[in-house]
């Protein structure tokens, strides 16, 4: 099946997809994925920015079968990453892979889920000659896109022309961190807070990253899909202008795609 089908449907990890078959969505168009979804399923793309997860995709060998975009994903000779180490702080999480390139990311952290999550570890891993890694950077019209918003955004680039966002909640329903994954590896404690979208830094501000993916592909039809839950459900006002983005029910994506 094409990656480059005309409908995608992109997955965050936020609690309303609970229960969703996800790779039942591959009958009808383009899964793409983020972060530890590759646990339980296997999208057509995934993407992982951070690098802590981005390390565990790897060396789970996911990488040998599937797509994946890996946040600065930048391979360097051994012998560069040993100099390197030399001046790095002194806690590693190394697997060398008896290999000739590695992928390194220092302790200061590359880009992290959590703030701070991952500051202070140096992750190097081994990689093989050939595997199915695509570098990706968050970096996008002045903003530093989070692994969901820029998956999105990845979609509009691969010429997708329908985009139905399922899974990105935006918000929570009790205040703490809304991901089916918290209190796993490279994640928050369930009962951390939840990441505002509207982070008073524009630079991390995921309302204005989607809205500055809707405003530059015009051309897409975007689909917002909610649960029936009036604190996820909610009708963004800074997208109030965005004529190409619609908002549907899980309810209503199951009657359009029968699923």
């Amino acid at each position: 099946m094409s990656l480059f089908q005309d409908v995608h449907f992109c997955f965050g990890n936020g609690n309303s997809r609970k229960g969703l078959d996800i790779d039942k969505f591959k009958k009808k168009g383009t899964v793409v994925g983020c972060n530890a979804i590759y646990r339980d399923f296997t999208p057509d793309i995934l993407v992982a920015l951070d690098s802590r997860i981005g390390h565990e995709v790897y060396r789970s060998g996911y990488v040998f079968d599937n797509i994946c975009y890996l946040g600065y994903w930048t391979p360097v000779p051994i012998f560069v990453a040993k100099e390197m180490m030399k001046t790095m702080a002194d806690k590693t999480d190394i697997v060398w892979n008896d290999s000739e390139q590695v992928v390194y990311h220092g302790a200061d952290g590359v880009f992290t889920l959590t703030l701070g999550h991952n500051l202070g570890i140096t992750y190097i891993t081994g990689i093989a000659k050939k595997d199915h890694v695509y570098d990706i950077e968050p970096d996008v019209d002045g903003f530093a896109y989070a692994t969901g918003s820029r998956s999105i955004h990845l979609s509009c680039e691969v010429g997708a022309k329908e985009i139905y966002i399922i899974g990105h909640d935006l918000y929570s329903k009790d205040n703490n961190i809304n991901n089916v994954y918290a209190g796993t590896n490279c994640y928050a404690e369930k009962n951390a807070d939840y990441a505002r979208p509207d982070n008073p830094d524009e630079t991390y501000n995921w309302i204005l990253q989607h809205k500055n993916t809707f405003n530059k592909f015009k051309n897409i039809k975007f689909y917002k899909v909610n649960p029936e839950d009036e604190t996820i459900n909610v009708k963004v006002k800074e997208w109030q202008d965005c004529d190409n983005l619609e908002y549907i029910t899980l309810t209503d994506l199951d009657n359009k795609f029968k699923i």
